[in-house]
């Protein structure tokens, strides 16, 4: 018995290895893609734009390992039905639990690594990737403006950009709507010119605009218009305070680069916390939620692969991409939900390893009743 599980644990874990290198070389070749922009219309240097790209290595990884968990099991167990090595077994008494267990204590494995994983490589690099990446909005404030886009994100302003220069860092046509506040009038800064200026040693981005006018309606008498025109006007910019503060791992960091201590913590302050508490509790529960997949993935997968009786390799193939696919759709709903507080956190969390769970029961109960059905026939000829 010890052979034969070890049989089955050395092909799931080969084919687990070559399924997730290949789901990470997609993920990160579409990252290349995206990124690589920085460096073509961006001038970003190249060598902290492969910094980014390791810093997003992790959050890819915690997606493609239950990935490859899924594809290893499915595989392995289709191909002992394709090649009758299973009806060999089930001939030699060997029991489906025993033919299962090796692929469950492996995804148990994985799942035990992808926690700690979650909550100490993973936050740690969702950090670094964040502070790169302001680092690089400060230098280059030009990244996040694009031309005919609505810019919603830099604080207090909303930007449409006409036309832009890349190559001379000019914006032509800028609207700026300045958002409003409770009694506060109402502002649009219209601009021929404009450019954005940024100063490292004070932490500040400004739009300098060239000229324009600026047209205020106010809150109590909306039917009077004032417009002013000017040939220099500055506005600053800001992201989520970033910018007007030094750069620090307290003012950076959100539910997405904590570990699960300091979510804990954030959770215990109650009000007085930074963060929302349906985020708070969200990331607290996919801490383990995501991880726990691998073992989600292999209940739902052994049944499958074991039920696949044509098809071979591509049956399995299809049948992966159809749980995951399922799974990730539970999952945006119940995140859709959860970080509105629409739904119970620990639901919204879970529901697509409840959903995958149910499914791989199913499939458990009908691979397992020929067996069961034989035993009671046995101990009925042993009563007489």
């Amino acid at each position: 018995m010890k052979i034969i599980s070890r049989y089955i644990a050395i092909e799931v874990a080969l084919i687990f290895l070559i399924s997730f290198f290949i789901f990470t070389f997609f993920l990160v070749m579409n990252s290349l893609f995206v990124l690589s922009d920085f460096v073509i219309e961006y001038r970003i240097g190249v060598i902290k734009v492969l910094k980014l790209l390791i810093f997003l290595l992790p959050s890819t990884v915690a997606v493609t390992v239950p990935m490859g968990v899924l594809v290893g099991i499915l595989l392995t167990y289709s191909r002992l039905v394709q090649d009758n090595e299973y009806t060999g077994m089930q001939a030699c008494g060997i029991p489906v639990k025993s033919i299962s267990s090796p692929s469950i204590f492996f995804s148990l494995f994985i799942t035990f690594l992808m926690i700690i994983f979650n909550n100490t490589i993973l936050p740690s690099f969702n950090l670094k990737y964040k502070k790169l990446y302001y680092e690089i909005v400060k230098k280059r404030a030009g990244i996040v403006i694009q031309q005919h886009t609505f810019i919603n994100d830099f604080d207090n302003y909303i930007f449409y950009i006409g036309e832009k220069d890349n190559k001379n860092d000019i914006l032509k046509n800028i609207i700026v709507f300045v958002k409003q506040t409770q009694n506060s009038p109402v502002k649009v800064i219209l601009s021929k010119y404009g450019e954005l200026i940024s100063d490292e040693e004070s932490l500040r981005i400004s739009l300098k605009l060239k000229d324009g006018f600026a047209q205020v309606v106010s809150a109590n008498q909306p039917t009077k218009l004032s417009q002013m025109f000017f040939d220099t006007n500055f506005v600053e910019l800001d992201v989520k305070g970033i910018l007007r503060n030094k750069n620090t791992a307290d003012n950076l960091k959100s539910t997405r680069e904590m570990n699960f201590f300091e979510l804990v913590e954030e959770a215990r302050k109650g009000e007085k916390s930074k963060e929302g508490k349906h985020w708070i509790w969200m990331e607290l529960h996919k801490k383990f939620s995501l991880p726990f997949a691998c073992m989600v993935f292999a209940i739902t997968g052994i049944p499958l692969g074991l039920i696949t009786k044509k098809g071979g390799r591509l049956m399995g193939i299809s049948l992966s991409l159809i749980l995951i696919f399922i799974y990730y759709i539970f999952l945006i709903i119940g995140q859709n939900y959860g970080y509105r507080g629409k739904m119970d956190y620990f639901l919204a969390a879970w529901l697509p390893n409840i959903v995958l769970i149910l499914i791989g029961i199913f499939f458990f109960v009908w691979i397992m009743l020929p067996q069961f059905k034989n035993k009671f026939i046995s101990f009925k000829r042993l009563k007489k």
